[in-house]
């Protein structure tokens, strides 16, 4: 179900009106009317003086509080239940009665030979566990300080040495096929088919339904030839390590309930944490974090995230790997760096290990401080490298008011100035494309003179960060679009505006309401207001903006006053903007005539036109 689909956009409104916004959230707000309004402490924040306002004729609430958040009812149960939107949308659709379009049927043990075998493994390690040859199995737990309930809770078993797996699979009537594409056995030189995993404690890997669609593996022999310490599934229709947060399924209430998610790099850690009362720790399986990772913990509702690795390099490296897809994430990204070489699990198996382990989590830097004490005693190549590994980071920021952020703390921190983390950060896609082309030796710049394209990606930001995306053109164009939102017959006016917006957010806003405008199925009766804007964002992580744009605007004395101001703002700037362009071209182009490049006189006179002609257009426009 598309949110452009006109089809859906009734849906939406059939639940919505089937479900009065007032008293959804009523049933978690006390609610007080005061004239047309209900009025509420915002949920989402500690007040003691109501600021939450419930309007049941636009059937959106905002809060005029800390939280500056707003929306409708959906929007609403995503914030409150750290839910999807079309996880809200189907809790509202059963409750009101709305037919939802059916989705595929989820696969199950039931449907799905793959997950019948991997199920059935589970249950058969989990025996072998308890039995007789699970006996060294049993010991290494017992060193490890994890419980027999801890062990019992996170499903540890046993995989045994032999076909012991194959034969009671095939004794179940369990497809050899479907071991093998669940990763449980491989085919051999000879032909035959063996146990992928023996002689090692097992322990399940699940999905948030609680299926298990994969296996960690430890050994339990020391010595090299026992092969190495750990090893996972492979790769699979069911397990793909990029989208798996490790005991997540087990963690997702709690962290709901306190906003704040903990990664670790282990098994073992996340299992003594749970063991010790610190249920919001989880892991990723020895990988970097991805978008799909991101989207999983942003509906766990993490508004906090810590990332715990050791205080050695592999240790940062690690963090590093673990910032890469958390950075475009709405929450607190912050990391713990353990000392002495201990691990998570060293430290909660300890007395008061609980309290030392939160102690630390306390104790954890924002990210930004954590790369930046990674300058400290560095110079030359080995800051340079340094601060590349910093800004590969910086443009994983999807903001460029955070990108902005992020470059001046830097810029603070490490005593470089601004300008040379701009440069530093225009040239680095172009330095690791030649690092690539070389195999990764030297700091070589490539043969060819033409920018590529992620260098152009990197050169327009910085550009951006110190023209479009002034604070004060981004506080223009959240005017042009509030003033748009409660006025929509302005939107011809903002037709041409919506092309250039530099702010992602804001233009796919102004595209929704351009849509609605120019939908010529839509009843003239049906006003385009903020709910409807809202029903065309559908999913959209815009949709959180509307309400508060809109209020924003009707604070102002017309809409159409503001949005005249605001287009006379943005046309100034523009004409500046490319002033100081023009200035900056002419300037390096007289430079370069009077070092003998007689070639450029023209260009240069041109150049100096154009600069006339600007500056005439700047000054009418003041």
């Amino acid at each position: 179900m598309r949110s452009d689909d006109a089809d859906f956009r009734r849906v939406l409104e059939d639940i919505k009106l089937r479900a009065p916004i007032e008293e959804i959230v009523g049933e978690r707000v006390n609610l007080v009317q005061r004239g047309r309004m209900y009025w509420g402490c915002c949920p989402f924040h500690d007040e003691k003086t109501p600021s939450f306002k419930i309007d049941p004729e636009q059937g959106n609430w905002y809060c005029f509080g800390a939280c500056r958040k707003g929306g409708d009812v959906l929007s609403f149960l995503q914030q409150a239940d750290g839910v999807t939107f079309m996880d809200a949308v189907e809790i509202l659709a059963a409750r009101v009665g709305v037919a939802l379009p059916k989705r595929r049927p989820e696969r199950n043990g039931m449907n799905d030979g793959g997950l019948a075998a991997l199920a059935f493994a589970d249950e058969w390690f989990r025996r072998q566990l308890a039995g007789p040859g699970g006996r060294e199995a049993r010991e290494y737990l017992t060193r490890r300080r994890i419980s027999e309930d801890a062990a019992h809770a996170f499903g540890l078993g046993f995989a045994p040495t032999g076909r012991g797996l194959l034969d009671a699979a095939a004794a179940a009537k369990i497809a050899l096929a479907d071991l093998e594409r669940a990763g449980l056995a491989r085919r051999g030189e000879d032909g035959g088919h063996y146990s992928f995993f023996r002689g090692r404690l097992m322990i399940p890997i699940r999905d948030l339904a609680g299926h298990t669609v994969a296996f960690g593996a430890r050994r339990i022999a020391d010595g090299d030839a026992a092969g190495p310490k750990y090893i996972n599934s492979s790769e699979s229709d069911y397990f793909h390590k990029g989208r798996i947060v490790y005991a997540l399924e087990r963690a997702l209430d709690a962290v709901r309930r306190a906003s704040h998610l903990v990664l670790c790099e282990g098994y073992t850690d996340v299992i003594a944490a749970h063991q010790a009362g610190v249920p919001i720790v989880c892991a990723v399986l020895g990988t970097a974090t991805t978008s799909d990772h991101a989207e999983l913990l942003r509906r766990a509702g993490a508004r906090r995230i810590s990332l715990v690795f050791d205080g050695d390099e592999a240790g940062r490296q690690a963090a590093y790997r673990g910032l890469e897809g958390l950075l475009g994430l709405d929450a607190e990204l912050e990391v713990v760096v353990l000392p002495g070489g201990q691990d998570p699990a060293d430290i909660l198996s300890a007395r008061d290990g609980a309290a030392a382990f939160r102690a630390h989590l306390d104790a954890g830097l924002p990210w930004i401080d954590f790369v930046a004490r990674g300058f400290v005693g560095l110079a030359g190549r080995e800051l340079s490298r340094e601060t590349d590994r910093a800004l590969g980071l910086v443009l994983r920021l999807k903001r460029p008011v955070e990108r902005e952020s992020a470059l001046r703390q830097l810029a603070t921190k490490s005593g470089l100035p601004l300008e040379t983390w701009r440069d530093q950060l225009a040239t680095l896609p172009r330095r690791r494309a030649a690092a690539r082309s070389s195999n990764g030796h030297g700091d070589g710049e490539p043969s060819s003179g033409e920018p590529t394209r992620l260098e152009s990606d990197a050169r327009a930001i910085t550009e951006n960060l110190v023209a479009a995306l002034d604070p004060r053109v981004i506080r223009a164009y959240e005017g042009l679009v509030g003033a748009t939102l409660v006025d929509p017959t302005l939107c011809p006016r903002v037709r041409d505006w919506a092309a250039r917006c530099p702010v992602p957010e804001l233009a796919r806003i102004l595209a929704a309401l351009l849509v609605l405008w120019d939908d010529e199925s839509l009843d003239e009766a049906q006003p385009i207001d903020t709910d409807a804007v809202l029903n065309a964002l559908g999913a959209d992580p815009a949709r959180q903006f509307v309400i508060g744009l809109a209020e924003h605007a009707r604070n102002s004395d017309s809409a159409a006053l503001l949005l005249e101001g605001e287009i006379r703002f943005l046309v100034r700037n523009q004409h500046e903007s490319e002033l100081r362009r023009l200035k900056q071209v002419h300037h390096q182009l007289a430079r370069r005539v009077a070092d003998g490049d007689a070639a450029l006189s023209a260009e240069r006179d041109q150049a100096f036109q154009r600069l006339i002609e600007r500056t005439h257009a700047s000054a009418r426009d003041h």
